[in-house]
């Protein structure tokens, strides 16, 4: 099975520039949030906490994890015999390497640990991977339309996002199709400017990524037929759906009585807009600010919301990362495998 990587490994220096990037947004965040918040009744609000809706909390985020894989499984080659287990395993790795790696690593750790146990490229899969950022970018623009028709006045920066979100779906939407209708030509373009640049040099480099090259539009051009799109439709609406659920779930636990059904919506929209800027691993920091936002929108207190924050944060990372640890030491792979991969690999 191809274990190839997409690109040369990175610049030490600019992984190092990224990481500090992302340790500053997250720290200016976290300090931001601390001013003039009252400590005490930040504290208070964790004696609300409810044992039964956490643990609910908790198998949603598995939930989650089984319907991106099945999702997954219709981004990959149809001709290929795949196990979803295997594609399932490969999922909450990546997903743990996500959380515990800094720069999103879990995009790379996912198609690369996939290679490995299935007969599936890792340009591939990592295609893959791109086209499924696609319909997640495509889903939550929907929900953003469903929240901001509920929400009166809304942050400048939740329109900026959108207009990100929108531009970066149709740009990658646009690639697809061409890379569909004319791989031909995608092909013969990249051919000619690996022997313009790289082949003169490094020949056997250049091979090696036309090769890739040929995987990646394989990858994009994985969904063959209609059923199968209409499939990752499906997965892609039920599951942002169902994380819309996990949230609503989490309000449960702090002993609201019948919240409104919108906020947990409005928190799927919001934490997914703030998490896709730069942060710390685990998206300490820009995960807090999704909450603090979505739910100051409906009068909730800075302390409720930063309480709220911690909470489901620690719920949902904790049983990711304990399964793909545990599914990493079943496979017979330790997690220095899983970082020193992530960290002499390129990124997308």
């Amino acid at each position: 099975m191809s274990t190839n990587n997409p690109s040369p490994p990175p610049s030490p220096r600019h992984r190092r520039t990224a990481i500090w990037l992302g340790l500053l947004v997250s720290g200016g965040i976290l300090g931001w949030l601390a001013l003039n918040l009252d400590w005490e009744a930040f504290l208070r609000e964790f004696r609300r906490v409810r044992i039964v809706p956490i643990a609910a909390v908790a198998l949603l985020t598995y939930l989650s994890l089984w319907i991106r894989a099945l999702r997954w499984r219709h981004l990959l080659p149809s001709h290929a015999k795949l196990s979803r287990r295997r594609i399932f395993d490969a999922t909450a790795v990546g997903f743990t390497a996500n959380l515990v790696l800094p720069l999103r690593a879990g995009e790379i750790v996912r198609p690369w640990i996939l290679s490995r146990w299935q007969p599936v490229g890792f340009a591939t899969g990592f295609a893959s991977v791109v086209v499924e950022r696609v319909f997640d970018a495509f889903a939550l623009i929907g929900l953003l339309g469903l929240s901001l028709t509920r929400i009166e006045q809304t942050p400048p920066f939740v329109h900026s996002g959108a207009a990100v979100l929108s531009g970066a779906a149709f740009a990658i939407l646009l690639l697809m199709l061409y890379a569909y209708f004319h791989s031909a030509g995608i092909m013969r373009m990249t051919e000619w400017l690996l022997n313009a640049t790289v082949a003169k040099a490094r020949p056997a480099l250049a091979k090696k990524l036309l090769r890739m090259a040929r995987e990646f539009i394989e990858g994009l051009r994985g969904i063959s037929n209609f059923k199968e799109l209409a499939l990752v439709l499906f997965w892609s609406i039920v599951l942002w759906l169902e994380i819309s659920l996990l949230y609503h779930t989490g309000l449960l636990a702090f002993g609201i009585p019948e919240p409104n059904p919108w906020i947990g919506l409005t928190l799927n929209v919001m934490i997914a807009l703030a998490v896709a800027a730069p942060g710390a691993p685990g998206f300490i920091g820009t995960f807090q600010l999704g909450c603090v936002v979505a739910l100051g929108i409906y009068g909730y207190t800075r302390e409720f919301a930063l309480a709220y924050s911690v909470v489901l944060h620690v719920t949902e990372v904790l049983p990711t990362v304990l399964l793909g640890l545990f599914i990493l030491h079943r496979r017979g792979l330790a997690f220095r495998d899983i970082r020193k991969h992530a960290g002499t690999n390129a990124s997308p």
